[in-house]
């Protein structure tokens, strides 16, 4: 289903058009929202009648609300069935009810999507493999994945892509652009997230990453710009690229308990020399993909554009304030 008829099918339960697209942005993106952001997608002044559509939503079951530390701040989850239904996701997961650090995350998303209006952004894995791949003729391992094992003895592996769950926004003017929130700083895995988005970037003409950060995390834009730089703009070279995969190859071997005790010295080297975070970012990626990991790490594809301007690392620090609506004490 296509947004117009998404928003069109919202509308028919007996929302305006600006409240029906506001809706199923949210339904598709957080399943969770706040007042002020209804006010800033609808270009208006906060007030009754951002109040009574809110209002609406919860005395007529469309919604329920989440209430806050802070009397007057108040988190509202977009759940009921039919609403889902409306834009084909009845079964979605977003309306299920969010624990309090996933609420939070999920109000940021939607902060910084609304942020670019201008963008079209995409949800679902499948909207965003049908969309990049008709811009570039992308195969699945391309795109960024995750093999998940199926059966009890991990044989079997099914292979799930975007697993991130974040959007993906396409520019009027074609650039793609990736946005990754920082929500937590000690529990960092941009690398990762950049690891499994390598292959793609390699072969976009245009691109942006957006790290988002919530205010009382901004101080350390330049902490997170440079460690995405530093993934994935030095391409790999030889010497270098081929001692790091022997290394690799002998860390599995490691692992399974067969490294040949000639190789012990030359292996501590490598160890030494590969601890900088970007390596076992790599190794993991490595033992899921093989070769073709190393590959695209050796290729100038992404250092040029970043060079040119083609590419951008850039970063977005929240205007809003969230810690007012933590702790979410309960449900009503």
């Amino acid at each position: 289903m296509n947004i117009k008829d998404a928003v069109q099918n919202i509308a028919s339960k007996g929302f305006t058009a600006r409240q029906a697209s506001f809706l199923g942005l949210v339904m598709r993106h957080s399943g969770v929202c706040v007042m002020r952001q209804y006010a800033a997608f609808a270009g208006i002044v906060f007030g009754q009648k951002t109040r009574r559509f809110f209002e609406k939503l919860v005395t007529s079951g469309y919604a329920s609300t989440y209430d806050c530390s802070h009397n007057r701040a108040r988190i509202f989850h977009v759940r009921q069935r039919a609403l889902y239904e409306a834009i084909d996701e009845p079964d979605s997961r977003l309306r299920r009810p969010p624990a309090v650090p996933r609420a939070l995350e999920r109000l940021m998303v939607l902060d910084a999507i609304l942020e670019n209006p201008q963008i079209v952004w995409l949800a679902t894995p499948e909207e965003k493999a049908a969309h990049l791949t008709a811009l570039t003729a992308f195969s699945p391992v391309d795109l960024p994945h995750v093999a998940v094992a199926t059966a009890g003895d991990g044989a079997e592996r099914q292979v799930r892509l975007f697993p991130d769950r974040l959007p993906v926004g396409i520019h009027p003017e074609g650039r793609v652009v990736l946005v990754y929130l920082v929500s937590d700083p000690l529990h960092e895995d941009l690398r990762g997230f950049l690891q499994r988005h390598a292959a793609m970037l390699s072969r976009l003409s245009v691109w942006t990453i957006r790290i988002v950060l919530p205010p009382h995390l901004g101080s350390g834009a330049d902490h997170w710009r440079q460690a995405a730089w530093n993934q994935l703009a030095t391409p790999l070279k030889e010497p270098v690229l081929g001692e790091l995969r022997w290394y690799f190859e002998r860390l599995r071997e490691v692992r399974s308990g067969s490294l040949a005790e000639a190789d012990g010295a030359r292996f501590q080297r490598a160890r030494r020399a590969f601890q900088p975070p970007r390596f076992p970012v790599l190794y993991r990626a490595w033992q899921q993909d093989g070769e073709g990991v190393l590959t695209v790490a050796a290729s100038p594809a992404i250092s040029m554009a970043l060079t040119s301007g083609a590419a951008k690392i850039e970063t977005l620090v929240l205007p809003h304030a969230y810690s007012h609506l933590s702790p979410l004490v309960g449900v009503a």
